[in-house]
């Protein structure tokens, strides 16, 4: 049966809103009560390095779950990293997609050229640091996760080392140098 409405006999329809609401883009800033660790910053073969000779460095950067209050809401914080830049010390700075590894964990004999090592040309001391780019997505109630746009750097504690010159000794069998 029809609905009369000042003499009008179609179907009713109610008016479309005049602003439909967005959801809200969660952002790095909606994110800053969240904080991903900033891992640690190693070096081999540790405190100092051999002038002329790689010194290998890589990064324990962790892959990690936080939760907390996003949105006004319980959620989940995924953070991982993405890209690790080296700053030698020496004026080198370069970039890599992995953390690297130590040489043991490489199958490595010590002094290994890597992709994350680096041979200081000049004795001295040097600060090597580390800049992490982690990447985040969150969800809610255990939903899919969802990707944040761009990354947060975080900065593990520098490494000093000391670049020493390293000689060889030649040893003959019997205890004695020769040379």
């Amino acid at each position: 049966m029809p609905v009369y409405l000042h003499g009008y006999t179609g179907p009713l329809k109610c008016p479309a809103p005049t602003k439909t609401p967005q959801a809200h883009t969660v952002t790095l800033h909606d994110l800053a009560t969240f904080k991903p660790e900033a891992g640690i910053a190693m070096s081999e073969p540790g405190w100092w390095a051999a002038l002329n000779l790689p010194a290998n460095f890589y990064a324990l950067t962790p892959s990690e779950i936080e939760k907390g209050t996003l949105l006004k809401k319980p959620a989940e914080v995924h953070f991982y990293p993405v890209a690790w830049h080296w700053d030698y010390g020496d004026g080198t700075i370069t970039t890599t997609s992995a953390p690297g590894a130590s040489w043991a964990a490489q199958g490595l004999p010590d002094l290994t050229t890597t992709p994350t090592s680096h041979r200081y040309q000049h004795r001295g001391t040097v600060t090597a640091t580390l800049t992490v780019d982690m990447a985040a997505e969150y969800r809610f109630d255990n939903g899919d996760w969802i990707p944040v746009s761009g990354t947060i750097a975080v900065h593990p504690s520098p490494i000093h080392l000391r670049i020493y010159s390293v000689h060889t000794v030649l040893v003959n069998p019997d205890g004695g140098s020769s040379g």
